[in-house]
């Protein structure tokens, strides 16, 4: 889905790439429609894939999103009906966000930062290739109003809810204790667009997660405004959480992408660096932690932080966000530092599309 062009910039070769803010609302099959509408207004059709067994898998799908993310299957209805596509087509929109090898992600309780709000930053790294590149404020009738990044269409990596409620992910699928039973669960995505349109607490958002088969490896942090956290690792149907509030010793939680949790000695070299990065600026910066704070954190590239972005290799980080959940307000940046800056969002505005573009080091491929 992505669209970019060269230019030359002061630090070389630079190309830009063009990002959408979709916002969409009404019934789950008018945001459907809505969203055909704007996929076919800009040239960006769905990718999809081919599973082994069709028919099997599209029934065991439909199943699990009406039973923990129902509306999606409607929804899913409504863009294969806009862009006259079958409907198994945009259901098995591809899903690559195991290779988010790279990101990271962190929140802080009202004690230990400057104006106590709750604050939530996290960084997202992935291949250019076949990323939605698409920021979704999602209104739809009966559920809770949200805003995030989505991946395989409909779903969603992160985002922040009109109740307050945050919800951030990093892979660990490498790091999975006895690999990962395929067709199992929901992917990810599903799981996390679900907590954001039907849970308004981290006690909620716990009690899903519990009783919801989820076959992805991964780490899902979840906030709410009122001061409670909690980090739930998930991998191979093993599962650890951690919870923080007001009466914890710590008052902090973060992931990169591997496991602290489950016991995995094995660790991946470059995660265990950023989680240190991140965990030293933290305990550092205790009781000055602000969303400013975060975001300079988040403009310094590894060792000493979190981001960047490989021009031979075309991955790093496409995009960041500041989250203070006291205010229900996010800043994203679209894009790798130190060429982009930040833009601020709520869950306001009127239904349609915004672009915005961001510079990447490199040459267009």
């Amino acid at each position: 889905m992505m669209s970019e062009s060269s230019v030359q910039g002061d630090a070389g070769d630079v190309f830009e790439v063009r990002y959408q803010h979709v916002i969409v609302e009404g019934t789950p099959y008018e945001a459907g429609k809505l969203q055909a509408e704007f996929l076919k207004s800009t040239g960006r059709p769905p990718i999809s894939y081919d599973p082994p067994e069709p028919e099997k898998t599209a029934r065991e799908m439909r199943r699990l999103y009406d039973q923990y993310c129902p509306g999606l299957n409607d929804e899913l209805q409504g863009v294969a009906d806009g862009l006259g596509l079958p409907f198994e087509k945009v259901l098995f929109c591809a899903y690559i966000g195991l290779a988010a090898h790279h990101c990271s992600h962190v929140v802080a309780l009202p004690t230990i930062t400057a104006d106590h709000h709750v604050h939530v930053g996290r960084v997202y790294d992935l291949s250019l290739e076949g990323a939605d590149l698409r920021l979704c404020t999602t209104r739809i009738k009966g559920k809770a109003q949200h805003l995030g990044f989505s991946e395989m269409l409909s779903g969603r990596n992160d985002g922040i809810n009109s109740h307050g409620l945050c919800v951030t992910f990093s892979s660990s699928w490498d790091q999975v204790p006895g690999g990962v039973e395929e067709g199992k669960g929901l992917y990810y995505p599903v799981a996390v667009r679900a907590l954001l349109e039907h849970c308004q607490t981290v006690g909620e958002a716990l009690e899903f997660l519990q009783r919801t088969p989820i076959l992805d490896g991964v780490n899902l942090m979840v906030a709410d405004r009122a001061g409670n956290a909690a980090l739930v690792e998930i991998g191979g149907g093993r599962r650890a959480i951690k919870t923080v509030n007001h009466d914890s010793i710590e008052q902090y939680l973060l992931s990169t992408n591997h496991y602290t949790l489950l016991g995995v000695s094995e660790h991946n070299p470059n995660s265990t660096a950023r989680y240190e990065a991140l965990r030293s600026w933290l305990t550092a910066n205790a009781g000055r932690i602000n969303r400013e704070g975060l975001k300079g954190f988040f403009a310094r590239e590894g060792p000493e932080g979190v981001c960047g972005y490989s021009r031979e290799l075309r991955i790093g980080s496409l995009w960041s966000m500041a989250f203070d959940l006291s205010e229900g307000t996010v800043e994203v940046r679209f894009g790798p530092p130190p060429h982009n800056g930040w833009h601020a969002f709520t869950l306001d505005g009127p239904v349609g599309v915004n672009e915005y573009q961001a510079v990447f080091p490199g040459k267009r491929t």
